[in-house]
């Protein structure tokens, strides 16, 4: 006779290793089952933190998380926040550390929270089957039929297969099909937290070049949203940290273009006077000169012949400084899902119950993590999401059992 879990869930990433530990401990492991496409469970979690596992932030709240459609996700941060997931790992026997705000595990290695959930899994044997990509989904009176490489039945799913950015890791947006057999909408999705294409006539030349900056993305002539980082520049526009930051904010339907403020610390009107007093006391260096030893040679450079000066003049000064403070970039597009760490959009949002994220349109269906129409800023609020979501919708499930 076919057997029939108690719950299966779909996709063994970050949110499907949560949800599969959180349930194996309340359920019972051999009634927990858990498909995995690739040959091994967890391929994207190594790369988080440039593989140093930076699972959350000290700086968590509702404003680091974007949807296209409007998702409130406050209530269940509010329930399952940093402090849990520190908790959680900390049960794993998993210490943590913090950099700015964002929180790794101590041994700055994203396999140790891998390692830590392979363990425990291993220990409560539940059933884990990987190189099992699954074809179909079909709602039955008593629950589900899942068609993989053979036929496997649930009372209950959790749908955590992730998004479409990274398909290196088995992440290539095919899933999205799944759900949409079981009445679900999926919004246009976008690559985010990924490197920008710009216009590249004003940095040709600077390619290798890395610079602190204020990075703001400027949309309809207004600054939307500013982020300090390091702005590296590339021979298709720019990358780096605070770039990975700004992508998330882009409008693909509208103009963008990238504002860099070199010199963060220094003001417009200093940066202005010291030029001018370079102009008066220096009369030997030339103005494709006049910035070195105030920015990298090559930057200042482009600076110079961005602005289009005419002598040295108080009226270039200005320009000059200006031009430092605000040097834009016409945004030309991404390097698309291929590069990208995390989806912009998802299945809508209203389609679940938000307070157990339980599909309306499938009793018994459950979706977490980057499947839903919610993405988070760089640094860990994309696996704090993760977490958040599954342990959410474990309470929906098991608060079935229970109420029985």
């Amino acid at each position: 006779m076919q057997k029939t879990y108690k719950v299966a869930i779909i996709g063994g990433g970050f949110s499907g290793l949560i949800s599969a530990e959180t349930l194996s401990c309340k359920l019972g492991g051999e009634n927990v089952l858990l498909l995995e496409k690739n040959d091994r469970v967890g391929k994207k979690i190594l790369a988080t933190g440039n593989g140093r596992g930076n699972f959350t932030n000290l700086c968590l709240s509702q404003e680091k998380y974007h949807s296209i459609c409007g998702a409130n996700i406050s209530q269940i941060l509010n329930k399952y926040g940093n402090k849990s997931i520190v908790d959680y790992f900390k049960g794993l026997g998993v210490d943590f550390s913090t950099e700015d705000g964002k929180v790794y595990p101590s041994s700055f290695q994203a396999n140790s929270l891998l390692d830590a959930l392979r363990l425990k899994l291993e220990y409560l044997k539940t059933d884990i089957r990987t190189s099992s990509k699954v074809e179909k989904i079909v709602k039955t009176k008593n629950g589900f039929k899942i068609v993989s490489s053979q036929e496997y039945f649930a009372e209950k799913i959790i749908f955590a297969c992730g998004g479409k950015a990274g398909k290196q890791y088995g992440t290539d947006g095919t899933s999205y099909a799944l759900l949409e057999d079981l009445g679900h909408t999926v919004t246009k999705l976008y690559p985010s937290l990924v490197q920008v294409k710009t216009d590249t006539a004003k940095i040709k030349g600077l390619k290798g070049l890395k610079q602190e900056a204020d990075l703001s993305v400027i949309i309809d002539g207004k600054s939307i949203v500013s982020f300090r980082g390091d702005v590296l520049f590339t021979d298709f526009g720019v990358s780096g940290n605070a770039v990975f930051y700004a992508s998330a904010h882009l409008q693909a339907n509208k103009p963008c273009q990238l504002s860099i403020s070199f010199l963060p610390d220094k003001s417009r009107e200093e940066i202005e006077n010291f030029i001018f007093e370079k102009f008066k006391n220096l009369p030997y260096v030339n103005l494709d000169d006049c910035l070195t030893g105030v920015l990298n040679k090559q930057i200042g450079k482009a600076i110079i012949k961005d602005c289009s000066l005419n002598g040295k003049t108080f009226l270039s000064a200005k320009k000059i400084a200006e031009k430092i403070k605000d040097f834009r970039l016409d945004v030309k597009g991404t390097l698309g899902f291929d590069n990208a760490q995390v989806t912009k959009g998802g299945i809508k949002f209203n389609q679940v119950d938000e307070k157990t994220l339980q599909s309306k349109t499938a009793s018994g269906l459950y979706i977490v993590g980057e499947a839903l129409d919610v993405d988070g800023d760089c640094g860990g609020y994309n696996l704090q999401w993760a977490y958040s979501s599954a342990k959410t919708a474990c309470d929906g499930v098991i608060d079935c059992y229970e109420n029985r």
